[in-house]
């Protein structure tokens, strides 16, 4: 991406973000959906493909019928999921729709994602160790005593009962 002033960069509705790296890391997962918010307040699902990219952002083909011509905050998933999660790549995008006569076109803001091997003993010691980390955090933090104090003061009938 060309270098941009600090002052486009930010609150602009161009891409904040290289688009190539997300696009090529896109291109390897089979399922894609756009998701924004209707002119009725609820949101809209729907699925889309890539026709192609720029430094504009990603050119979309989608149910042309089912988008307003205009400019909207959307978010973007591609995803893969392999039987029983043994193997999984997800990658989210945050941006800026624009719909037009000529085209549909999404300026990516953001992009995260992840990806476990389909390995199952690795996935499974992985995840172990995540867990026992994320168990000595919370305890190290005082954040499960936190959740256990919160849990205690739940009005009787609610679920758990306070020891």
């Amino acid at each position: 991406m060309p270098f941009t002033e600090p002052s486009e960069l930010h609150n602009g509705t161009g891409p904040r973000v290289e688009v190539a790296a997300p696009a090529r890391r896109i291109d390897r997962l089979p399922h894609r959906v756009l998701a924004y918010r209707g002119t009725d307040g609820f949101p809209v699902i729907l699925p889309v493909k890539i026709t192609g990219y720029d430094d504009t952002g990603l050119h979309l083909d989608a149910p042309r019928h089912l988008l307003p011509i205009g400019g909207r905050r959307a978010g973007f998933l591609a995803h893969a999921f392999e039987p029983q999660c043994i193997g999984l790549g997800m990658r989210t995008l945050t941006g800026w729709l624009s719909v037009t006569a000529e085209g549909v076109l999404y300026a990516p803001h953001t992009s995260k994602g992840l990806a476990a091997p389909p390995y199952k003993r690795l996935l499974t010691v992985s995840n172990g160790l995540q867990a026992k980390y994320g168990l000595w955090r919370a305890r190290r933090d005082d954040t499960a005593d936190g959740l256990r104090q919160v849990a205690d003061r739940r009005p009787v009938g609610s679920g758990r009962q306070a020891p």
